[in-house]
């Protein structure tokens, strides 16, 4: 299959291998079901592949034990079983295999076909690690980064983050960047930070470019140069990372390090609305209802404003009870518009109290009382967002 000392016949060598693998050999069955997997040598066809990574597994392979765990847990080739995924984790991991073991704390981590188990998770995690794997080297330091089932320890967080670091993971190296950053666990050192921004977006990591625009946009441990942070945070935003299209749509909005162009504003504003992130959606519900850079359409408004607020949003609550309220992109609608209006209040913005002295006139007590009932429901089962 390598062309080893021969010419490489991807066709060829699948045949020497099936014939191999019908005999009972489990690392040719496993080389037969990975060429099905990648449609090597052979038309791609999960189910066989399947079919032939089973054998091996069940023949002691534990690459094949590894493989059919990804299997059942993502459902290729066999229906999506998390117990039967976990099963053959351990047997792979009880080989020593690290990706084996990784797996099987995922399982952990997640209760995924196992008991939820935060602490064997970090301990499968651990192994995993210390075999050198560096996907497990860099989930470690993210346990002791953030707590997750043991106390936050930053210095544990940076050893793993370094180890996998030294192997070009760019997740470890993104990481290390944040902790020079902010100074968790060492001294703030920005110049360290761009560093590993650095690294790691030359490793793959697209968040990577953001921050270190962020670094360029500030000076902060780089010269400061606007041009070059534009130019990152393009690169970022094209690839998809929120925050860098959060940032160009304010840049372009306001003609902040960049020409003034409503046109881009709102192109990123729109990319940047689709991750969910209620700010953003009411900001693009904004730029609707007053026409900057997009057609003018209070409907589209409504439909961005009822995003944020249903988020818990006191600003997006505030501007959907005036449109119901004035009949602005729906029907006019005095009881929606006050539940909005009162829970915009209630989350402490400052302009709704007022918006809903002026509604009082126009509605009986009838609909008063059923718009405080649904605020009322509102609330029981909504989380509320810190005022911005």
């Amino acid at each position: 299959m390598r062309g080893r000392g021969v010419t490489q016949n991807d066709a060829e060598g699948f045949r020497w291998f099936l014939a191999a693998a019908e005999k009972g050999n489990a690392e040719a069955q496993y080389e037969v079901g990975s060429l099905y997997a990648m449609g090597r040598g052979i038309s791609r066809d999960d189910a066989k592949a399947s079919k032939w990574l089973l054998s091996a597994a069940e023949n002691g392979n534990a690459k094949a034990q590894y493989n059919m765990g990804v299997r059942y847990a993502y459902g290729r080739g066999v229906p999506k079983d998390n117990q039967q995924a976990a099963f053959w984790f351990r047997k792979s991991a009880d080989q020593g295999l690290a990706i084996g073991q990784l797996g099987l704390a995922a399982g952990y981590a997640n209760g995924l076909g196992l008991p939820q188990d935060k602490t064997e998770a970090l301990k499968r995690y651990t192994k995993a690690a210390e075999q050198g794997l560096p996907e497990a080297q860099t989930q470690v330091g993210l346990i002791f980064y953030i707590g997750d089932g043991t106390p936050v320890n930053y210095q544990q967080a940076m050893l793993w983050f370094q180890r996998s670091a030294e192997q070009k993971n760019a997740d470890a190296e993104f990481n290390l960047g944040v902790m020079y950053e902010r100074g968790q666990g060492v001294q703030t050192d920005f110049s360290k930070a761009a560093q590993y921004y650095d690294l790691a977006a030359e490793h793959g990591s697209a968040t990577a470019l953001s921050n270190l625009g962020s670094l360029y946009q500030n000076g902060r441990g780089v010269p400061q140069d606007q041009q070059k942070a534009m130019k990152l945070h393009t690169m970022a935003a094209e690839k998809g990372v929120f925050e860098a299209q959060r940032y160009l749509a304010g840049a372009y909005l306001t003609g902040g390090g960049v020409q003034k162009d409503v046109m881009q504003a709102a192109k990123w504003m729109q990319l940047a609305a689709a991750h969910g992130d209620a700010e953003t959606e009411c900001n693009l519900a904004v730029l609707y209802l007053t026409g900057t850079g997009l057609p003018q359409s209070s409907r589209d408004a409504l439909t961005w404003f009822q995003k944020a607020a249903e988020q818990g949003l006191a600003r997006a609550q505030h501007n959907l009870g005036a449109l119901y309220g004035n009949g602005q992109g729906t029907s006019k609608d005095l009881v929606a518009a006050y539940k909005w209006l009162l829970l915009a209040e209630q989350g402490g913005y400052k302009d709704s109290q007022q918006a809903l002295d002026r509604l009082k006139p126009q509605m009986t007590s009838e609909q008063i009382t059923e718009a405080q009932r649904l605020a009322g429901a509102w609330t029981s089962s909504h989380p509320r967002l810190t005022m911005r």
